[in-house]
């Protein structure tokens, strides 16, 4: 295959690389994103992934051809989550892809591309210049193809999460794991082995035609499963992960979901609690109780764009302990300023630990953190984000609010209500959510605009 599908620009986004297979991402697609790759940063090596998608063994034999024969040599690490990527790249210290499309539907792949140490490549920082380089399809004729090493790294892993950590308070619990046919078996089986608590799981085998849920394991309708299982185990609480185990979702004892800025606040209590005033990051889409726990703990809050290459950059930048958004992605310094599923779950298993002593039930141990309720997010096709956006701020601005935050599209603020209309990363669409403490205000809010921006999306086409 030597022709790039007249989509492919599609599949580069400003944060990854990620489209449908084949017609905007293919082997060709791929072997010349390594190639370029290698070629505009001069690397000599780098660590390579990959994940159980169907398309995953062509697009993963393409990038690491292209890397080789661009003369670098490659470190397979095998197939992997995502953290374990960005955990090689840092121990490591080398520039890396992981081949995954993260919770994306099954017809989805992509690349993930890091720097060493871990930072993720966005447009301003590398792939809009791979984008050209690819375009040109013009590439250096090396003298000398680059070899390729097998290593695992899952015994540095383990020992670098459990580092500290008594797993003697874990004895009794019981969590279900809803692996949803990812990359997260592997590691929880690990855990299951390792610690005193037990994990049954769902869905464990790796399967990239997902065929128990969608990726995605936020979505309530990914959940039924996970909260059938946490009933029928009588289970203290249960988790779901993504297709590449970057993301994390938390149901209480009852399989009530709990909202991801939650966890993120029993965690800053907890992080603030051995490192006063330590930065942490969020989003405009991640509930205000996060926010405002930060604050009113003592810590620094930053506000970053929504996305896991932002919020990494963002962690980087403000040297910050922890950041959370709300699509399930926690970060951590800890680990190279990037997203650990596994260190979040030992952190809140920590917490509940010590709840569970005072006889707390994991819902009794965040219920001072369930201050507000917040809509699912909608998403509203548009041709033109920026034509789009302009009417909004009109609109916003006639709507008279107590402020607007611009950043990342808008964060209005009506005090009762509040939330933040923005571009989609991914897409060529416009993102809603809102918040409140009653949950009916935040919905007619969001109605309001959702009306709106259909309108204006439908008259600007």
């Amino acid at each position: 295959m030597n022709t790039l599908p007249l989509a492919y620009k599609k599949a580069f986004k400003p944060a990854d690389i990620r489209g449908t297979y084949p017609d905007q991402i293919n082997e060709e697609v791929v072997y010349r994103t390594a190639r370029a790759f290698v070629e505009e940063f001069k690397y000599k090596k780098i660590v390579v992934g990959y994940d159980m998608r169907l398309s995953t063994p062509a697009l993963k034999k393409a990038f690491i051809e292209g890397a080789r024969q661009s003369g670098a040599s490659v470190v397979d690490i095998g197939m992997v989550r995502s953290p374990m990527l960005y955990f090689a790249s840092g121990k490591l210290k080398l520039p890396g892809a992981v081949i995954t499309a993260s919770h994306s539907p099954a017809q989805y792949n992509g690349i993930k591309l890091v720097e060493a140490g871990a930072a993720p490549l966005t447009a301003q920082t590398g792939l809009s210049a791979i984008q050209a380089r690819i375009e040109k399809g013009v590439f250096t004729d090396t003298k000398k193809k680059g070899g390729i090493t097998k290593k695992s790294l899952r015994r540095e892993y383990r020992s670098h999460v459990l580092k500290g950590v008594d797993r003697k308070q874990f004895k009794g619990m019981t969590i279900v794991a809803d692996i949803g046919n990812g990359m997260s078996g592997v590691s929880m089986k690990a855990l299951d082995r390792l610690l005193p608590a037990e994990f049954p799981m769902l869905f464990e085998k790796p399967d990239g035609n997902f065929p128990n849920r969608d990726s995605d394991p936020n979505l309530r309708k990914n959940q039924k499963a996970l909260i059938a299982e946490i009933k029928k185990k009588k289970a203290d609480f249960g988790v779901g992960f993504d297709g590449d185990g970057d993301r994390i979702a938390f149901l209480d004892e009852k399989g009530t979901y709990v909202n991801c800025a939650v966890i993120g606040a029993l965690i800053a209590t907890r992080l603030l609690a051995k490192e006063p005033k330590a930065g942490m990051v969020f989003t405009n889409l991640t509930s205000k109780v996060f926010e405002d726990t930060i604050v009113e703990y003592g810590g620094k809050a930053y506000r970053a764009r929504v996305g896991h290459t932002f919020l990494k950059k963002k962690m980087k930048e403000k040297g910050a302990v922890f950041g959370a958004e709300h699509s399930g992605h926690f970060f951590w310094r800890d680990f190279y300023n990037t997203d650990s599923t596994i260190l979040t779950l030992l952190e809140v298993m920590e917490a509940y630990a010590e709840a569970k002593k005072e006889g707390k039930s994991f819902s009794q141990m965040l219920k001072p953190y369930l201050l507000y309720q917040q809509t699912e997010d909608v998403v509203i096709p548009v041709d033109d984000k920026k034509v789009v956006l302009e009417y909004i701020e009109k609109k916003l601005q006639k709507m008279k609010p107590m402020s607007i935050t611009k950043f990342d599209g808008y964060f209005v603020d009506f005090g009762d209500v509040w939330g933040a209309i923005k571009p989609s990363v991914t897409e060529f669409a416009i993102k809603l959510m809102f918040e409140s403490k009653k949950k009916k205000d935040a919905d007619k809010l969001q109605k309001e605009l959702f009306e709106f921006v259909s309108s204006i999306a439908e008259k600007t086409k």
